[in-house]
């Protein structure tokens, strides 16, 4: 006797879309021809050794290796002067223009230590909120040349922000931010409020001069944040849900009517921030770190028809050798893109570290593109 089974349902993928199709049939949860690469983040360091092993100096990133994604920094620090504090033939701590005080290792590949912050008290405060209001000057250098570019080459467009969250983090400094937290500081909600509308209203600023030039538009944003560590997220599932969460639906509901994307892309462990992605709204969420514990297969099944996922392909396992990389992203790929071939995009789960080869990263690419 044979038993009855379901038919399966025949997923229409089609033959050749444009780089911002793809990305933008992703994020709808539409079939794709082939998974869209969206790396952002290439580490200085990276990219010195990579011109050594064969990439063009100074060519666009984005361009040399044909992803689909351009990301346009927006600078949203308080515009303050650079100070150099102290420098030996190991080290220079400089203050920036985010008012950060930070240690910057000369002698080997790390990421600054951060060692004092702006706001200690409401007075400083005071003083830093007129210097995060949009203005033109924030927008990317040669913004209209570089949009226009993106467009000749059909790419999809985002404008990298600062998340709010991570902008007061970065104002008041790790500790005293969970304390603001965990006692519900009004300073908190003014931080958080001024990191919201410095996104609306600069997103406006870009449209407006955009519109000015009969220039095409961009399609999303792309929001970094700092919001996690390994084994869960900075606070706690009510923390978020009482005092960030009304933040991030905010700003997700205003640049919806902008007909813009929303992708949210913090380190560390993202499960916070899928459990209430219902609400938030966010398009996507990456790099899903494979150190922090998240689990694609558990996050595709669960999450996987809310928003669209990217990342987890393991740096770690990309260093080990060729025949590691390649069962890595193979087995990351066909689990992202599933059995529907959408939802998903190709990038590493952290910042692409100078450890790797330039072409153990080609060759990366070439298989999550050629993966069926």
């Amino acid at each position: 006797m044979r038993l009855w089974k379901r038919e399966r349902k025949q997923v229409h993928r089609p033959e050749r879309l444009s780089p911002r199709e793809r990305v933008w049939r992703a994020i709808k949860h539409q079939p794709v021809d082939q998974v869209p690469c969206v790396d952002v983040y290439f580490l200085p360091e990276t990219i010195k050794r990579w011109e050594k092993e064969g990439l063009p100096e100074g060519i666009s990133i984005p361009e040399f290796f044909d992803l689909d994604l351009v990301c346009l920094p927006v600078d949203c620090t308080a515009g303050l002067k650079e100070k150099l504090l102290d420098e030996t033939d190991e080290y220079r701590i400089v203050t920036g223009a985010d008012g950060v005080t930070r240690k910057h290792w000369k002698v080997y590949a790390a990421a600054p230590q951060e060692l004092d912050f702006p706001i200690k008290q409401y007075r400083d405060w005071r003083e830093i909120r007129p210097m995060l209001r949009a203005h033109e000057v924030r927008l990317p250098e040669n913004f209209e040349i570089q949009i226009s570019h993106a467009h000749e080459r059909e790419r999809f467009i985002a404008l990298s922000f600062l998340e709010p969250c991570t902008l007061a983090r970065k104002l008041l400094g790790s500790r005293q931010w969970v304390e603001f937290m965990q006692t519900q500081n009004p300073m908190l909600d003014e931080i958080l409020e001024t990191g919201v509308r410095l996104i609306l209203d600069t997103v406006e600023l870009a449209f407006k001069r955009l519109s000015k030039f009969g220039q095409k538009s961009f399609d999303g944003v792309w929001l970094h944040a700092d919001l996690s560590y390994t084994h869960a997220a900075f606070m706690t599932d009510k923390e978020y849900r009482s005092i960030i969460l009304p933040y991030h639906r905010q700003l997700v509901s205003e640049l919806r009517r902008h007909s813009l994307a929303v992708l949210l892309y913090t380190q560390g462990n993202s499960l916070t921030f899928l459990n209430f992605v219902r609400k938030s709204g966010f398009d996507a969420i990456l790099p899903l770190e494979c150190i922090s514990r998240n689990e694609l297969a558990e996050y595709k099944r669960t999450y996987g028809q809310q928003t669209a996922l990217g990342g987890n392909i393991s740096v770690d396992k990309l260093m080990e050798s060729d025949e590691m990389a390649e069962s890595e992203v193979k087995a990351k790929v066909k689990i992202g893109l599933g059995e529907n071939f959408t939802g998903y995009m190709f990038c590493l789960d952290r910042p692409v570290p100078p450890s790797l080869p330039l072409s153990r990263y080609e060759k990366a690419l070439s298989i999550a593109r050629s993966t069926n």
